[in-house]
């Protein structure tokens, strides 16, 4: 997952300034602002940087999004060998520049490009390690995942307290982070396709009662939904998604319709019919409202902190009636209860 802090984007400016002097006084790369040339100044490309926590990587080139990104534990490695890593990273992203996707990261090209640039082993080689902190493994997204389990019990009673219990638990698990010193908000890109359609806007709309931010980022031939929140928030709303990636398409099955555009009001219906499920169990935490505030200006904040000004994009779909409103029948009785899965290793090499 990706990280935004006010310490992360401190870091993010520390590496941004040492690779444009690598850039400029290694590579012989003109820089201007946040974007650099290559030697014939016939086309530029971004700077952009990300930090990152994931269990086995310690640093990345994204040719999709021309991204670097580090791992949050080289905050605190020694200077020469945080400048190293990122020359690393730029060495992959020269290769991309000059040579296109390549079958080896680390093969003759890479290496060729090192070589040009007076960089040796210490740079090249794919060993390169430093001691990160373990990753904390959370026990409230297990607690929720029970909770919403219990929620698709055939008594009514039981399933709505379920459901409501769980909300409360991730307001207050929210809140806690609100009164933290240096919130740690996270993104992780879900769902790549060609394109964006109906069944990824349902699922974004869907997942914002999950107490996350969704917005979709364009690759090179491909767009993801992003989700942006708390790592809990984050890494529920992760299994929501998994979950109805395949559970849409699985009702619209059973649905009995045809045409696409039955289909995206059926997706619609679904998600007007859910989240208007949710807002009727708002009702029913009236002494959740402020902090229900708290918790959405805490997302804008966030949203802002990772994206920056971001335009609002419409869909303009025609919609049928009639399968949106079947869609919205199902969606109020929408339940999830398979679990999450996360699993932790060491981090022990870059790309």
């Amino acid at each position: 997952m990706i990280v935004y802090s006010e310490k992360m984007i401190s870091f993010i400016t520390e590496i941004k300034n040492a690779l444009k002097e690598i850039l400029v006084g290694e590579a012989y790369l003109k820089v201007r602002g946040d974007r650099f040339y290559n030697k014939n100044q016939t086309h530029s490309f971004p700077i952009k940087i990300v930090i990152f926590n994931h269990q086995s990587k310690l640093g990345y080139f994204d040719p999709n999004f021309y991204e670097l990104g580090f791992h949050r534990s080289a905050f605190s490695c020694e200077k020469e060998k945080l400048h190293n890593l990122i020359r690393h990273e730029l060495a992959h992203y020269l290769t991309y520049i000059k040579y296109g996707d390549v079958e080896h990261a680390h093969g003759a090209q890479f290496r060729s490009i090192c070589k040009e640039l007076n960089w040796g082993k210490e740079i090249y080689g794919a060993s390169m390690a430093f001691d990160a902190p373990p990753l904390e493994k959370k026990s409230l997204s297990r607690k929720i995942e029970k909770l919403m389990a219990l929620g698709t019990s055939a008594n009514i009673h039981e399933a709505s307290g379920a459901i409501i219990k769980a909300r409360e638990l991730l307001i207050k698990h929210n809140l806690d982070l609100s009164t933290e010193s240096d919130d740690e908000i996270f993104l992780r890109r879900i769902l790549k396709q060609k394109r964006k359609n109906a069944k990824m806007e349902a699922i974004a709309h869907i997942l914002e009662t999950f107490f996350v931010s969704t917005v979709y980022n364009h690759g090179k031939d491909f767009i993801y939904l992003e989700i942006l929140g708390s790592a809990v928030n984050v890494e529920i709303a992760e299994y929501i998604s998994s979950i109805l990636d395949y559970k849409l398409d699985n009702l619209w099955a059973k649905a009995g319709l045809k045409g696409l555009s039955e289909k995206n009001s059926f997706f619609y219906g679904i998600a007007k019919g859910y989240c208007e499920k949710v807002e009727a169990l708002k009702e029913q935490q009236i002494e959740t409202s402020c902090s229900l505030m708290i918790i959405e200006k805490k997302l804008e904040t966030a949203k802002a902190m990772a994206y920056g000004r971001l335009r609002a994009s419409r869909s303009q779909r025609k919609l049928s009636p009639a399968a949106a409103l079947l869609g919205k029948k199902i969606g109020k009785k929408l339940r999830f209860k398979q679990g999450v899965n996360t699993s932790t290793k060491t981090i022990k090499q870059i790309t």
